[in-house]
């Protein structure tokens, strides 16, 4: 053989190893070289066994490490919140989010093409007793905790077999058990929101006639001005009289996860939709309305959207529908706004107005029409601090709405979730969703009205868990079932308030989790 041709068969067996390497790391696990070495040895012995066998699987997992590079090398594997997130967004949402990625991401798609094709050259030819020890070196790295956790169940359990870390096998099972989770749970929501509700409401204040809630979307409190972030970004709330709350943190890193466990009652069986902050309203004979720039429907109603769906009035800038387009500004909703602030002055119904913002979601450039007035850190970042000035002009104007109709109005804001710094310090960095930080939970949280006369600061601890009692004070309604000991909008130290909930839905102690502050020496 030929020097040239040892050159070019070692270069298809190094290619095969990165090619592995690359798809490892796109299906969104940690990077594990024995796990890599293990898939070395399966595609050598099945090169050896068949090469149509090894063509194919090495096709397959070259073009699903392809298909799900954007989310596994940014935000991990498929787990609930990924699968979840795929399920409820609609196709201009999805090329929309994978538009934002780092040149990095593509980088690595066309690195996994260009080896997949260098790996279809490999040609293995292996005695009986290679092909055996190959099978070994893939065998024993991949299932020896497998089977030891079958033999401590006594052989009972077949399906601890299955439960390998090898990305290759785990990938599936992951994306498997979480879409079954997911379909599940939405499946539970779809029967619950159908019931009635069972709420008891009394209406004790009148002293307001129109409450305006804005939810705002993946923003970081360390990002406004109003919070201490040295641009001024919130120009609005800088001059408003209002009271902040400083140390408010949200129910969960995502928007369903956090809404739905923050806007709806929460017993031991999981969140009951149907007795909702909107069915608690209409209940106290509130008119509700719910206007939204998020989407009512990608694979499937979200749970989010059928907590809106339940308002009196429900409008969805996004449907799913030929109204769907790349840049859909928040102040889009402001004629939906203004109509539903219109002074009726033969109808005294109460009104609860809600309008759900996309406000900061990532991709940021995407929501400032890639405009930005101050240049930090990065484009991503900028757009980002560019995209919180845009809700405080938002903000600005929903107040002028009010006060032009002469109503006596009252509007509080807050966030679903913050962000967590993905390439940090780079030209790339960005913010995307993560649990594994203080950051992703910290959110502004603001209240104001037309008679507010100064500025207030409430710097105890609050909890998105707690939310739904603390707008029952905030509406003026009581019920039993969210009377609390704790005076919510003052600086009260109350019990249980630095739990959060991870991505997979487990409880945590906010405290312990890492801090992701903005560094503003870069």
């Amino acid at each position: 053989m030929s020097f040239f041709d040892k050159n070019k068969k070692a270069s298809c067996f190094v290619a095969l190893f990165f090619l592995i390497f690359l798809i490892h790391k796109c299906f969104g696990y940690q990077l594990k070289l024995i796990y890599v070495f293990s898939a070395f040895a399966l595609f050598l012995f099945l090169a050896a066994l068949s090469k149509r066998v090894y063509l194919f699987l090495i096709t397959f997992f070259s073009l699903v490490a392809i298909l799900y590079a954007p989310v596994g090398l940014n935000y991990g594997f498929p787990d609930i919140n990924a699968v979840g997130s795929l399920l409820y967004t609609n196709q201009n949402e999805t090329l929309e989010y994978i538009s934002g990625f780092p040149v990095s991401t593509y980088l690595t798609v066309i690195g996994i093409f260009a080896l997949m094709m260098f790996s279809f050259r490999l040609n293995v030819n292996l005695s009986g007793k290679n092909k055996k020890w190959l099978f070994f070196l893939f065998f024993i790295p991949a299932f020896w905790s497998p089977a030891k956790g079958y033999i401590k169940s006594g052989f009972e359990n077949g399906t601890e077999l299955l439960n390998t870390s090898l990305p290759e096998v785990r990938f599936f099972s992951d994306a498997y058990q979480s879409y079954t989770k997911v379909m599940s749970e939405n499946s539970r929501f779809a029967k619950i929101i159908k019931l009635q509700d069972d709420w008891q409401p009394v209406v004790k204040e009148e002293k307001y006639d129109t409450y305006i809630m804005v939810i705002g979307e993946s923003v970081r409190k360390d990002f406004l001005g109003a919070y201490g972030f040295p641009a001024k970004n919130t120009p609005w709330l800088d001059n408003a009289n209002a009271t902040l709350l400083t140390h408010y943190i949200s129910a969960a890193p995502s928007t369903q996860l956090s809404l739905t466990n923050s806007l709806a009652i929460r017993q031991s069986n999981g969140v009951n939709l149907n007795n909702s902050i909107v069915t608690l309203a209409n209940k106290a004979g509130f008119e509700t309305y719910w206007l939204s720039n998020q989407g009512m429907k990608g694979g499937f109603d979200s749970p989010v959207a059928m907590i809106g769906q339940q308002a009196k009035h429900s409008m969805f800038l996004k449907e799913g529908s030929s109204d769907d387009r790349s840049y859909m500004p928040d102040e889009n909703l402001l004629p939906y706004v203004r109509n539903a602030l219109k002074n009726d002055q033969h109808d005294k119904k109460k009104k609860l107005v809600i309008i759900h913002l996309m406000g900061s979601h990532p991709q940021p450039c995407a929501r400032t029409n890639n405009q930005y007035s101050t240049d930090f850190h990065s484009k991503n970042i900028s757009c980002y601090v560019q995209s919180i000035h845009n809700t405080d002009s938002l903000l600005a104007e929903i107040e002028n709405i009010a006060n032009q109709n002469q109503l006596n109005w009252t509007m509080l804001y807050f966030a679903d979730h913050g962000l967590s710094f993905v390439h940090k310090g780079t030209d790339n960095e960005n913010l995307t969703h993560g649990d594994k930080n203080q950051q992703n939970y910290q959110v502004p949280f603001i209240i104001t009205s037309y008679d507010y006369s100064a500025k207030n600061k409430i710097d105890a601890q609050r909890s998105g868990l707690h939310l739904l009692p603390m707008l029952s004070l905030w509406l003026g309604i009581e019920e039993p079932r969210l009377v609390s000991e704790c005076d919510w909008f003052s600086n009260q130290k109350c019990q249980n308030q630095h739990t959060v909930i991870s991505f997979d839905g487990k409880h945590m102690d906010f405290n312990r989790l890492n801090n992701d502050a903005i560094h503003f020496g870069l």
